[in-house]
């Protein structure tokens, strides 16, 4: 699997993606290209095959990084996408000197929830409902070791 930074040529597939999981916060296209403008933004894929298998968008806001947008093809689902692409992340934050890595995440969806718990992130606070007017946000903390940001 490569990790890449994203090309104008991936939103179409992004917009797909993101499609293809109903409730899911979509950005579609227009969105993608406005991060492009943002300085701070950093927007990767994941590619596998040849195909867009995943995407997501960071701020690098020294000594932070805010986790803005992350999903994964279904018929890439389970095979280490989501994953690579947090790895990825982290790198970024590390070379960077950021301390801390936030995002939100809905607070029923446990296979993201599960994934980040695995990667070390922490449940730090939750803003009742976010999406939709209904479902809350749990917001989530990473604190990066010193060593990895030296």
């Amino acid at each position: 699997m490569l990790i890449r930074r994203a090309k104008k040529e991936d939103y179409a597939a992004f917009a797909a993606i993101e499609t293809a999981h109903p409730g899911y916060p979509a950005w579609g296209q227009n969105g993608f290209e406005a991060e492009e403008k943002n300085r701070h933004s950093v927007t990767l894929a994941a590619e596998e095959g040849g195909a867009v298998a995943g995407f997501i968008n960071f701020w690098i806001l020294r000594p932070q990084v805010q986790l803005n947008t992350l999903a994964v093809g279904k018929d890439f689902l389970r095979r280490g996408t989501a994953s690579a692409l947090i790895g990825k992340m982290l790198e970024y934050a590390a070379k960077n000197l950021c301390r801390e890595i936030d995002l939100e995440v809905n607070e029923n969806n446990a296979g993201a929830i599960a994934l980040y718990r695995r990667r070390g992130f922490e449940v730090v606070g939750k803003r009742p409902k976010f999406y939709n007017n209904t479902d809350a946000a749990l917001l989530m903390r990473r604190v990066m070791p010193v060593e990895d940001t030296l």
